[in-house]
């Protein structure tokens, strides 16, 4: 057992100088720093990329708000258009049992073309027998419901600025819109 020991005393001891002479040698001391700046670096262009991030997100999160309240706050409401006024209309539906309807409307279009009035006094005939024609037309089905009126506003303003030479009718408002059940 003494060979032994002293073979294990022997290997330490050289372990111990090998390890006190790669200290005392000039390179071994460098790696070590180049290895503890490496971290050091690394560390730092992780905290730079995530401020980076942070940031980037950031500025999109206010930019996107920003926008939004742009939108509702910054946009006036448009301005009021022009309205000719034709007088109630009173037709049946074309229903097997008719229907009674009453509907008073009214043209919107823009301030831009006051031609566009004196036209719409002059045609204001015409623009009735189109009206009356149309509503005459329909089933108390195709006028029941919104979606049925907005398309027959629609109808009305497409028939009507056929007639028309100085402008077009823009709006179709519908004032009154009863109809017996």
């Amino acid at each position: 057992m003494g060979d032994d020991e002293k073979l294990t005393n022997e290997v330490e001891e050289d372990e111990e100088k090998g390890a006190a002479a790669a200290e005392s040698a000039p390179g071994a001391g460098a790696g070590r720093i180049v290895k503890i700046l490496l971290w050091v670096v690394g560390v730092v262009l992780l905290a730079a990329a995530m401020f980076g991030i942070s940031w980037l997100v950031a500025n999109y999160v206010e930019e996107r708000r920003s926008q939004t309240e742009e939108g509702r706050l910054i946009a006036p409401p448009p301005l009021p258009k022009l309205h000719f006024d034709l007088p109630p209309f009173s037709v049946s539906t074309r229903d097997p049992e008719p229907h009674f309807a009453k509907v008073t409307v009214s043209l919107g279009y823009s301030e831009e073309n006051l031609n566009l009035s004196q036209e719409l006094v002059k045609r204001s005939m015409e623009m009735r027998h189109i009206i009356n024609l149309l509503l005459g037309s329909k089933k108390y089905e195709e006028i029941d419901t919104i979606e049925d009126r907005i398309a027959l506003a629609e109808e009305i303003k497409a028939h009507i600025n056929v007639i028309l030479r100085d402008g077009r009718i823009e709006d179709v408002y519908f004032t009154e819109f009863v109809v017996s059940p």
